[in-house]
């Protein structure tokens, strides 16, 4: 099999319901793929509601909500040579097949980012084939490949910069993560489940978590206080009452590197990294 697309959802039937629709138009008259859905744990009718629309879909159903360690039990139940990530409010709208064409090429790359619009990270940023750490979790392939020999997502991190992580593992491994423009993700990004306050505490604390678990003892103090205080700036266009946020992120870092086993990856992927992430990079070069 050629390609799975696996889709992690948590109480938002009608965004998944609409994006099991686009996965299916986008596959119409195609075969050689599978369609793999992870509730985690929803409360709402969302599994119901697939096994009613889309028998054929599999769907994976959680008992516990893991985040976005939930993906992890589709990459296991998936058969395809490509794993195809995507949320429950994100669907692929042209491109895919060009896209798969050029990680038939290029057997170095283990994750492909694709051109994500919409939502708090879209990609466009990014240059078109150029080698980086960035892809987003709604709007990914992955080599299955690769995750036999690194695995999934990591549970720890729960939600948000998970990619980060696994970026960094994944160049460990020897692999690279490169931007394709041309595989256009729409990622209609659904408010339920979602706040400023949320995302900012699990992206500062997972940031400098990652920092600490993968570099040098000499070096990750350093980094973690350049993770820290760049995203302080946030505070600018956030306004001063998401200042509680940043005291709340540093407080469950602290609670979540007593945790953590430190495993330093080799110093080119440190240094790649450190260039790459913009929160890793000089603070008003006083850091």
């Amino acid at each position: 099999m050629k390609v799975s697309f696996v889709i992690l959802n948590f109480n938002r039937e009608k965004e998944l319901l609409l994006t099991l629709q686009h996965t299916r138009q986008l596959m119409e008259g195609k075969s050689g793929y599978e369609i793999i859905v992870v509730d985690n744990a929803s409360t709402d009718q969302s599994s119901e509601a697939v096994k009613t629309a889309f028998p054929d879909v599999l769907l994976v159903e959680r008992t516990k909500n893991n985040g976005i360690a939930g993906w992890n039990d589709g990459f296991e139940a998936a058969r395809g040579e490509y794993l195809i990530v995507l949320d429950d409010d994100s669907n692929i709208e042209s491109g895919l097949d060009e896209a798969l064409q050029v990680l038939d090429s290029h057997r170095e790359v283990g994750i492909l980012a694709l051109n994500v619009s919409g939502g708090a990270f879209p990609t466009d940023y990014l240059r078109h084939m150029e080698d980086n750490i960035d892809f987003i979790g709604c709007g990914a392939i992955i080599r299955r490949e690769l995750y036999l020999k690194i695995g999934g997502f990591a549970e720890w991190l729960f939600i948000y910069t998970h990619e980060w992580e696994y970026a960094i593992r994944c160049l460990e491994a020897g692999y690279s993560i490169r931007y394709f423009q041309n595989c256009i993700v729409n990622h209609r990004t659904s408010s339920i489940n979602r706040t400023s306050r949320r995302l900012k505490v699990f992206s500062v604390r997972n940031e400098m978590a990652i920092v600490y678990k993968f570099f040098d003892k000499k070096d990750r103090a350093r980094y973690v206080a350049r993770v820290y205080l760049n995203n302080l700036k946030g505070v600018y266009r956030l306004g001063i009452s998401s200042l509680p946020w940043y005291f709340d992120a540093l407080r469950e870092f602290f609670k979540l590197r007593k945790q953590l086993e430190h495993t330093p990856v080799s110093r080119e992927v440190q240094d790649f990294y450190s260039r790459s992430c913009w929160s890793t990079r000089r603070f008003f070069k006083i850091i």
